[in-house]
């Protein structure tokens, strides 16, 4: 008899063809990946993994096209369990402990509700089965047919009423990851038919040779790697963290550790991971379908960078709208060598969440870089940290890759037993030693003396607040031509800052000499590539300030009198964003108290090794060992501890990793302009036609257009202001995004106005 295991027809005996295909390209291409014995184990598990959906049950609601689980019905990888033969196997080669992680991962391949079954509808729905598994052709799939009659499993193997402990059944524990991670990425390519994953064979090393290095030779036949590159190419084996001046050329350095195997870039900024692709894309490979069947970016954004990109193509239809949806679907699949991606898309497995295991069992066979690492919140460092430790148990290497590194980092590196190389000394580039000269002033930032200095030059104002870059902005454009100030932050919707962004860059380009004022926020700090000839910027801490820096004279030393860089530290009073031991505060006070301390007699220039000696001077352990910031990694990672075994939803997660705080909405001025309905309108009119496949792209199209629209803001205003949400627009069954109250203005050239009171419960986020 036939036995189907997919609506779309495709048999049982199919299927499983197709996952031992999927097993064979893995392994071949990532034979480290698993021993010996863990590969003949992964191979059962594709064999057994799908042979309880021959029950009736399963069989009937398939051949009637009937969607999710009856209430009666048994989950098919726990009726699988029951055709594996354990004692043969126990007796053959495989331990106890093998297979019990075999069982559970085969039993729990896929995530079921399992409280409304017990122990006898197991043995129930087991001697049921036992009547189709006698008509169907094991040989089909390599295997003997079971002995009768049909049993349970013994509880030594699968004990249906517990699930494996994290932190108790360690050994089993890991395999058991390994096997279901792996069996369930192969399942999904395999339903999918997209290949689990694509080759890389060397081909990254070359393009760097050939376009990085052989783009360099041109001007200079004897160029090769620097110091820092030469260095991270020698360690390739090992888990490496070092520090290097920025401009140093760390993303090829990166790529060089990469090496042959299979690598995930994160950085801490969605704008910047969009950089480091585009950089990835055009400089290291010289053709766009080369990048695309090797590097991938993965973040809440990538639909609108992906779809940008197939656009350009002339013939970008309805017809090739399948290459586009492919090459989605793989990226999203980890099926790709390189990812570029942001932290939560990797480091939440930190909390183990229901399904979390693909991402962990492709980890350990991984290269994860972290670049930046000085820009996350103390939250985020400790995911950072305790996912780091999390990937090295399970064999993949981590490089974390950083401007500045502070002392206190190491030694949380440390104490969580993360094992790594550091180089002697920090990387430095001798002629770009000196491109600060510094003025610390004991007040706020005020338009005053902005508009005193501003003499046709390039000026960027970073503010510690979006309220703060405002009301600043509101001063200046009354005092200024309004053409030469203009203000960028988190508070714009995402088609009006990308068009920013773009203005920003193309403003502070060496060949542009127009002249006039940016103000921005901790969204200039690290994400763009900018260069502008002075900076005033409030103090925040050293970290942050060293990157603020770095956007006023990047390429070039300063060699002229006086200064280049005007530091407002407060005075007696504290600088936006700063708040006395509150957890509202943007920036942690003690760290924002030991860097006014630091700074507080610079006067005049500042090179780049004298930055990173402060850094390593004041953020030390002992001088934060009261600091609310350290506080907080220490307990998050206390907490991820406790939570080992909660297993909770990934939806459940999402809400703690990240934006907790932040929701994404449409201003309603912004949904009421007429082309912005006459949008809508189109929208949900295709998406209610009978012809949703053949008005796919325009779909996703118009989808991508409203999300263009939508803005981050404090969650706060949902739970505290009833008023604040007058409505919903529906992009699809599953996106509902909220409508913000007319009451928050929206202005193209300020962004959205909120309270000072508003702004501080939100000001991680912003």
């Amino acid at each position: 008899m036939e036995f189907l295991a997919k609506s779309n027809g495709e048999t049982i005996s199919e299927h499983t063809q197709n996952l031992l295909t999927q097993l064979e390209i893995l392994k071949a291409l990532y034979p480290q990946a698993l021993t010996k014995t863990e590969w003949q184990l992964l191979q059962l598990a594709c064999k057994y993994h799908d042979l309880g959906k021959m029950n009736d049950k399963f069989q009937d609601k398939i051949k009637n096209h009937k969607r999710g689980m009856e209430d009666d019905e048994l989950p098919h990888g726990v009726l699988s369990t029951a055709l594996i033969p354990f004692k043969e196997l126990n007796k053959s080669y495989y331990s106890t402990y093998d297979l019990k992680a075999l069982a559970y991962a085969v039993a729990l391949h896929h995530e079921r509700d399992f409280s409304k079954f017990n122990r006898k509808n197991y043995e129930k729905e087991v001697g049921l089965l036992a009547v189709p598994a006698g008509n169907f052709d094991f040989a089909s799939v390599g295997l003997q047919p079971p002995q009768k009659p049909l049993e349970i499993p013994s509880g030594k193997y699968f004990d249906f009423g517990t699930v494996l402990s994290a932190t108790k059944d360690i050994a089993i524990y890991q395999e058991y990851v390994k096997l279901k991670g792996l069996l369930n990425r192969i399942d999904f390519a395999a339903s999918g038919y997209y290949q689990v994953e694509f080759p890389d064979s060397g081909y990254l090393q070359a393009k760097l040779e050939q376009n990085a290095l052989g783009k360099w030779r041109k001007n200079n036949p004897h160029a090769d790697w620097n110091e820092m590159q030469t260095w991270m190419g020698n360690h390739a084996e090992d888990n490496i963290v070092i520090i290097a001046q920025t401009g140093m050329g760390k993303t090829e350095g990166g790529l060089r550790w990469l090496a042959n195997d299979k690598g995930f870039f994160t950085l801490p900024l969605k704008s910047a991971i969009n950089s480091i692709y585009a950089r990835i894309k055009n400089k290291i490979f010289s053709e766009a379908t080369e990048a695309k069947q090797h590097v991938g970016i993965l973040h809440s954004d990538m639909l609108q960078i992906l779809l940008g990109e197939f656009e350009k193509d002339d013939d970008f239809d309805s017809t090739n709208l399948m290459d586009f949806k492919s090459y989605l679907n793989e990226t999203r699949s980890w099926s790709l060598p390189l990812t570029i991606t942001t932290l939560d898309q990797v480091f939440n497995i930190v909390y183990r969440y229901r399904g979390y295991e693909p991402k962990l069992a492709t980890l350990g066979y991984s290269r994860v870089i972290i670049d930046e690492v000085q820009m996350y919140s103390p939250d985020l460092l400790a995911y950072l940290i305790y996912g780091l430790k999390m990937i090295q148990d399970y064999g993949g290497k981590f490089a974390v890759m950083t401007a500045t590194l502070a002392p206190f980092i190491i030694d949380l590196f440390k104490e969580q037993g993360l094992q790594f190389t550091m180089p002697a000394q920090s990387f430095l580039l001798p002629e770009l030693s000196q491109r600060h000269s510094v003025k610390v002033l004991h007040r706020q930032l005020n338009a005053d003396e902005i508009v005193a200095g501003f003499h046709d030059n390039k000026v960027l104002i970073i503010c510690n607040t979006v309220n703060k870059a405002m009301s600043l902005y509101d001063e200046l454009v009354e005092r200024l031509d309004t053409s030469k100030v203009k203000v960028i932050h988190s508070r714009f919707i995402r088609k009006d800052r990308r068009k920013l962004e773009k203005e920003v860059t193309a403003f502070t380009d060496e060949e542009n000499k127009q002249a006039g004022i940016w103000i921005g926020t901790q969204v200039v700090e690290a994400s763009l590539d900018i260069d502008f000839d002075v900076l005033y910027t409030e103090l925040s801490e050293l970290n942050s300030l060293f990157q603020r820096m770095g956007r006023c004279y990047r390429r070039r030393n300063f060699m002229k009198e006086g200064y280049n860089v005007w530091i407002y530290d407060g005075g007696d009073k504290l600088p936006s964003g700063i708040k006395t031991a509150n957890s509202n505060s943007v920036y942690d006070y003690e760290m924002f108290s030991l860097s006014k301390q630091a700074i507080a007699t610079l006067d005049g220039p500042l090179s780049e090794k004298e930055k990173m000696n402060l850094i390593a001077k004041i953020y030390t352990s002992a001088n934060l060992k009261n600091s609310s910031y350290l506080e907080k990694v220490q307990k998050t990672i206390s907490y991820l501890d406790g939570c080992a075994n909660d297993r909770k939803t990934k939806q459940e997660i999402a809400n703690e990793f990240r934006d907790i705080e932040s929701v994404m909405v449409i201003p309603e001025e912004i949904l009421k302009q007429e082309q912005v309905e006459h949008l809508h309108d189109r929208l949900k009119q295709l998406s209610a036609g009978n012809n949703y496949r053949g008005n796919e792209l325009e779909i996703i199209e118009l989808r991508d257009k409203m999300m263009d629209l939508t803005v981050q803001v404090p969650a706060y205003l949902f739970y505290k202001k009833i008023d604040a949400k007058v409505d919903e627009v529906e992009l699809s069954r599953y996106q509902r995004i909220p409508v913000l109250s007319a009451r928050y203005n929206y202005d193209n050239k300020r962004g959205l106005s909120l309270s000072a009171k508003e702004e501080m419960v939100w000001a991680l986020s912003s």
